[in-house]
């Protein structure tokens, strides 16, 4: 134990964990297929992709919910302008696209371990800092859901590295000189800028992130004074506001409107409310034949579907809010759920598919006990961390993030960019069990907390159970 503990303290141990994170992913690309057939979102991006490095510009066709009809601004425009920029250079290759994905996803490792040492630097001795950074960055090498996403062509790898990578600029730009500070705070508006141009659920948080650097800068005696303070929080704001502004620009020419980022999101508000909404797995709004009566009387015109179903969802919370805030638990409850949906999984295998073999049932196994250790070792981490600012930060991102779900629908794929927050207070707490001081309050918190947990997974597992039953 003492040779392991002696080597993960080396500065040098995260240069062999971020080899050992890239082959681990590269093991996962080949295991589950180089040339695997795309599905669901995979292929929107691709076909955007082809479409950027080909020159006809950022459209889609083949939206499973409208089928046939371009549009143009219904994705976040990063993920797939990055993958048509690659294809430029490489030709269009869906294993460029993957690979693309498997090195932004080891860059994460190393962003987390860089975070873990910059935000305990304060409460942890030098040896537990650096033991805490590479648990931290340990986890999310290791971590199937993470594992998995690595290889798809899905948006979330890039959005996690450049959401982590904005938060590591911000833990640099108030833990440096006040001189390189102004530098580092660019950096941070311009990594905000581009994780929200590859997910738009970060925009509404830019004010509260600005807000709470303004607040830590002017507390803070090394950079001090109010003036500063705004500054700073205005000059996060300025930057993040010019990296999305080509793409608003581009969205006026191509529809004479103002569209700030995408045309989905009044589309999935009416999707979770809706008097259509099933109430049990609100998840299924997705399923073909639960969502058709919800998108039918919508109009086809692209930006004027995305208003009339902003407007259709909003009247209908009024109208009903008891139902709105009946739904809010279950919501909370497939947000929370395994990323490997076990009801999902449950269903195929009735038909044939799913759990047909030892080897994937185990698997499953696997994914779901490293998911319910890390979920709950990081909401102990998360109570009993010391009350700093960092706490404050990355525990309102997750409330925040936690309540537009709350407020449209869940699934278990959603929280992923949540994990590495936890496996940060998760090496936390696995260093420091021993030395907290466990006070009632905290404790019955964190009792609550795994309680609210255990009953969301008990209820999933519960309702694949019933369907295996037949």
């Amino acid at each position: 134990m003492s040779t392991v503990r002696s080597f993960v303290v080396r500065p040098s141990s995260i240069i062999f964990l971020l080899a050992f994170a890239f082959l681990l992913r590269i093991a996962f690309l080949f295991f589950a297929g180089v040339n695997s057939p795309l599905t669901g979102d995979e292929l929107a991006y691709q076909q955007i992709a082809e479409n950027f490095a080909a020159g006809r510009g950022l459209f889609q066709t083949n939206n499973p919910f409208f089928p046939g009809q371009i549009l143009y601004a219904w994705q976040a425009p990063l993920y797939p302008l990055s993958l048509g920029a690659l294809y430029e250079i490489f030709g269009s290759h869906v294993l460029v696209a993957k690979l693309f994905g498997v090195v932004v996803s080891t860059a994460t490792v190393y962003i987390v371990y860089d975070l873990a040492r910059l935000i305990f630097d304060s409460s942890l001795e030098p040896l537990q800092l650096r033991l805490a950074a590479f648990i931290a960055a340990f986890l999310v090498a290791i971590y199937p859901g993470l594992l998995t996403n690595a290889h798809l062509v899905l948006s979330e790898t890039l959005f996690i590295f450049l959401l982590l990578l904005a938060f590591d600029f911000v833990a640099r730009a108030i833990t440096t000189n006040s001189a390189r500070a102004w530098l580092w705070l660019v950096g941070v508006g311009a990594a905000w800028g581009l994780a929200t141009l590859t997910r738009g659920i970060t925009l509404y948080f830019t004010p509260l992130l600005a807000l709470w650097i303004g607040w830590v800068w002017w507390r803070n005696t090394k950079n001090g004074g109010l003036l500063r303070a705004l500054a700073a929080a205005a000059l996060l704001m300025a930057i993040a506001a010019l990296v999305i502004a080509p793409w608003a620009a581009r969205n006026y020419f191509q529809f004479h409107q103002f569209v700030l980022l995408e045309t989905k999101g009044g589309v999935n508000l009416w999707l979770g409310n809706s008097p259509y909404t099933p109430n049990d797995f609100i998840r299924n709004v997705w399923k073909v034949g639960v969502r058709e009566p919800m998108l039918n009387g919508l109009p086809n015109d692209e930006v004027a579907r995305d208003r009339a179903a902003y407007a259709l969802a909003l009247n209908y919370m009024r109208a009903a809010p008891l139902t709105f805030l009946s739904r809010v638990p279950i919501k909370f409850a497939d947000f929370w759920g395994m990323e490997r949906n076990l009801i999902d999984v449950a269903d195929a295998t009735t038909r044939g598919q799913g759990w047909n073999s030892p080897q994937k049932a185990a698997i499953d196994l696997v994914a779901l006990l490293v998911y319910v250790l890390l979920i709950l070792c990081g909401a102990a981490g998360f109570v009993f961390a010391p009350n700093d600012e960092w706490k404050i930060l990355f525990g309102g991102f997750t409330l925040y993030f936690l309540s537009i779900h709350l407020v449209i629908f869940g699934d278990g794929r959603f929280h992923l960019p949540l994990i590495p927050f936890f496996a940060l207070y998760a090496a936390w707490m696995l260093v420091m069990f021993r030395r907290v001081t466990y006070s009632l309050p905290r404790l019955a918190l964190t009792l609550f907390l795994m309680l609210l947990f255990v009953s969301v997974w008990a209820r999933e597992m519960w309702a694949a159970y019933q369907i295996l039953r037949g």
